[in-house]
């Protein structure tokens, strides 16, 4: 699909700079490396479904179709072809659009304003709500590749072998239960860089599991949160981080 008039297309780390700042940069306001504060507002306008399986972390879900419409969509293009998928989603996203501006207004967001966009490929549907923003006067800039690009940076950065440290590295070691995450926290309070793997699985290890945590993300989610903190790291800092096998939980390390 062309890009929308008024709109414009980012490479990943062009999209990732206007949505988190520069590589090394740091956290925001903490030593958490897992803390981000978005620069501008970035939306998600695939299925929530899709969302809630992962997602580039900042963004907000603003979906064009429902999980139900979806997948209507694709039978669609499955046995008819294109043109009536497209038929069909038109009937269901046209009485959409004033919803979707209204889910911009509730948000503080006003015409003028830069907004961040992606879809799964960087298709029909970035380009269909891009198009509907600029012509509503949004500065719209869409992602180049869409979410796909996005996971494959993550992997890129997470499940490569022998790539160069994101900052000299510093691996606290013990026996399970001897109070390793707690050490992290207070090296946290006195302004040294922690990147904690446990609180970002939402799992206090082998010993003590999830117990009287929200549930654990999805390993994608976990990678796409894991990859951003890794890209946040101050390169001429300290990088803390408590020795972990290859798995807490259902999550991979």
């Amino acid at each position: 699909l062309p890009v929308a008039a008024g709109a414009s297309q980012l490479c990943i780390d062009a999209f990732l700079a206007a949505l988190h700042g520069s590589p090394g940069c740091g956290p925001p306001t903490s030593a958490n490396l897992a803390e981000f504060n978005p620069r501008l507002p970035a939306f998600d306008v695939r299925s929530p479904s899709e969302f809630a399986l992962g997602h580039i972390p900042g963004a907000l879900n603003l979906p064009l179709f429902g999980d139900e419409e979806r997948a209507v969509v694709g039978t669609t293009y499955k046995k008819k072809g294109r043109f009536a998928a497209i038929l069909t989603g038109l009937g269901f996203v046209g009485p959409k659009f004033v919803s979707l501006i209204q889910r911009l207004e509730e948000l503080n967001i006003v015409p003028g304003d830069r907004v961040l966009v992606y879809c799964w490929r960087g298709g029909m549907r970035s380009g269909s709500v891009g198009w509907l923003l600029s012509l509503c006067g949004f500065q719209v800039h869409t992602l180049e590749g869409g979410y796909r690009s996005y996971r494959r940076w993550c992997k890129s950065v997470v499940a490569e072998d022998h790539l160069s440290q994101p900052a000299p590295i510093m691996v606290l070691g013990g026996c399970t239960g001897s109070g390793k995450t707690a050490v992290l926290q207070e090296l946290a309070k006195h302004g040294e860089q922690v990147l904690d793997l446990e609180g970002l699985a939402n799992h206090r290890g082998s010993a003590f599991g999830s117990m009287g945590l929200p549930d654990q993300p999805s390993n994608e989610a976990y990678e796409n949160v894991l990859a951003l903190a890794i890209r946040q790291a101050d390169r001429c800092r300290r990088l803390w981080l408590e020795h972990e096998g290859r798995h807490i939980g259902r999550c991979n390390v």
